[in-house]
């Protein structure tokens, strides 16, 4: 393998967005590495972050699994790297149980506090008093950590932060406290890798909170987007960020697999929940973008990102397999299209972390993958057909 042009120090971060933000994240990473030349890879980053979902595929890019490996097992559908419905979560029973001995508990003296107030209570004023009879989360993470810790060792992977060879750091909220802890670093490292991958992926309201040695712990995604200090912290000099997590421009005139979606406020409250969270998570991110570049000015990054309309990626239900090679090929051309459209600028940073990149390897390689997708799942539309990125990546490629 070439050395490196530069003695700097490369950082990875993939951000969170839920299965389908993991979906495309996999497929990005794939293009970055039919991207880089002179035989350098994902593997050759010094330092991963992973937040919520993108702490998943961290992890594996840290245990030095290639993307390309992850892509085609989920178009073929080959275990242990795809993933089903039933990997990834289950419904919370046992909160369902506290439930209802909570409410038997409680029934009592709320019906004696309505009978005493009926005149001045509304229903809502009745469930804010009953909250404490509430579960912690519709489902339950417990068989992710079980399917990733069968995953790890199946595959003969790392499953804790000292037996890799990478540094990975996965951020994860104490929900007591509030403040943001980060398993991989110094006194969190006895924590599974597994585990420490759910703590960070339990959004409130899905998901019940993750406990780990006594503490509860939710998404990181909820705090501090923790990325860019974390990377100058251990001396970073060059961010690749892939952040699925953006807002949705909800089109209700477009159609996808021959379905016109409602609008938002259809959809229900966990879909108006789930824009805002997006639209909250984008506000933080771009602002702390603007910080970094006043603070480091002598740290450069690149941040990859799905097209606002790509709204397949706000569907937090578990998808069709055409649905995931729909995902996979947009991580994939989104990256070709960000690169094709900013070459100049992203080579030359690239390059000046000695990281080349060849756009002729990139051609041989999309036109294999495009091969791919379309034999995965024919029903989608042809590929350049409705497809972020492909006219524009063709046009730039053969100029």
């Amino acid at each position: 393998m070439a050395q490196k042009q530069q003695a700097s120090r490369l950082a990875l971060a993939l951000g969170g967005g839920g299965f389908t933000g993991y979906l495309f994240e996999i497929g990005a990473l794939t293009a970055l590495d039919d991207l880089f030349d002179d035989g350098h890879t994902i593997s050759d980053f010094d330092l991963y972050v992973g937040v919520s979902a993108g702490a998943a595929a961290a992890a594996l890019m840290a245990n030095g699994v290639r993307p390309e490996d992850i892509l085609a097992a989920n178009l073929s559908g080959a275990r242990p790297y795809y993933f089903e419905r039933r990997d990834i979560f289950a419904p919370a029973i046992g909160e369902g149980a506290k439930t209802v001995l909570r409410i038997a508990r409680q029934l009592g003296p709320l019906l004696k506090l309505y009978l005493q107030n009926y005149w001045e209570m509304s229903l809502i004023d009745l469930i804010e008093k009953a909250q404490d009879a509430l579960p912690s989360g519709l489902y339950t993470l417990k068989p992710f950590a079980q399917h990733l810790e069968a995953t790890f060792a199946e595959k003969g992977l790392s499953n804790t932060f000292d037996g890799l060879r990478k540094e990975l750091y996965i951020p994860a909220i104490d929900l007591e406290t509030g403040q943001s802890v980060i398993f991989g670093d110094e006194g969190w490292r006895q924590t599974p890798i597994s585990l420490a991958i759910t703590a960070s992926s339990a959004a409130p309201v899905y998901f019940c909170p993750v406990r780990i040695e006594g503490r509860d712990y939710i998404d990181a995604g909820i705090g501090r987007v923790a990325f860019f200090e974390m990377a100058v912290q251990r001396g970073a000099d060059f961010m690749v960020i892939i952040n699925p997590a953006v807002h949705i421009h909800h089109d209700i005139n477009a159609c996808f697999l021959n379905e016109r979606p409602a609008r938002l406020r259809d959809r229900g409250f966990l879909s108006i929940s789930e824009q805002a969270s997006r639209i909250n998570l984008e506000a933080r991110v771009t602002q702390a973008l603007r910080l970094f570049r006043q603070e480091h000015p002598d740290k450069e990054y690149v941040v990859f990102s799905p097209k606002p309309t790509e709204t397949l990626l706000f569907d937090r239900s578990f998808l069709s397999f055409q649905g995931r090679v729909h995902l996979l090929r947009c991580g994939y051309l989104s990256v070709v299209e960000a690169v094709t459209e900013h070459l100049e600028p992203i080579q030359a940073r690239f390059a000046r972390h000695g990281l080349p990149i060849s756009l002729a390897k990139l051609e041989g390689r999309m036109t294999t993958r495009m091969e791919q997708f379309a034999a995965a799942a024919p029903s989608l539309a042809p590929a350049g057909h409705g497809q972020p990125g492909w006219s524009s990546a063709k046009r730039s490629l053969n100029t």
